[in-house]
């Protein structure tokens, strides 16, 4: 069979089918004018929301700032305690310092050390001679001289007694 021939053949056993029918038209009616509606409900809705939209971007403005200045505020301070580390770094440091550690020691009456001894475990022989640790020679301080005591104005008892005689004639002239 040839390709026509099948093509014929199945066109000729397939249903046939029916004629289209022309389309009924909607029923279309007129619909009364119906009343116009307010538009200001919807406009005052309208601004509304654009007067909150604002009143809300602005107290957002206002919080931002004002963090911008706790912000500003907390860096003034990191900046001022890291000035105080650091002075406080240098400090300890500078106490820590072998000079400033020899001038305490010597303040509370320690001496520094002799030559040290080791001691070798496997034989026990001394190595080097441990001699005790000397202390230096203290200077007395001058003493401070007998210096007089400075003297106190005198006042005259006469002058109190005189005073209080006087108060006392007056009482008994007046009594």
């Amino acid at each position: 069979m040839t390709v026509a021939a099948g093509f014929v053949a199945r066109s000729a056993s397939a249903p046939a089918v029916a004629p289209a029918l022309p389309r009924r038209r909607a029923l279309l009616t007129v619909v009364p004018k119906g009343e116009p509606q307010p538009r200001a409900p919807f406009a005052f809705a309208i601004v509304a929301l654009m007067v909150t939209g604002l009143i809300g971007l602005l107290v957002l403005n206002t919080v931002l700032a004002k963090d911008a200045f706790k912000l500003h505020a907390l860096q003034v301070e990191g900046r001022k305690l890291a000035d105080t580390e650091q002075f406080l770094t240098r400090e300890v440091e500078s106490l820590r310092s072998p000079s400033a550690l020899a001038e305490k020691a010597s303040a509370m009456g320690m001496v520094q050390a002799g030559p040290p001894a080791f001691l070798r475990l496997p034989d026990g022989a001394v190595l080097g001679s441990a001699e005790p640790a000397q202390a230096p020679e203290l200077v007395p301080a001058p003493q401070a001289q007998d210096a007089p005591e400075p003297v106190a104005e005198e006042t005259s008892t006469d002058e109190t007694s005189t005073d209080e005689t006087s108060t006392e004639e007056e009482t008994t002239e007046d009594g």
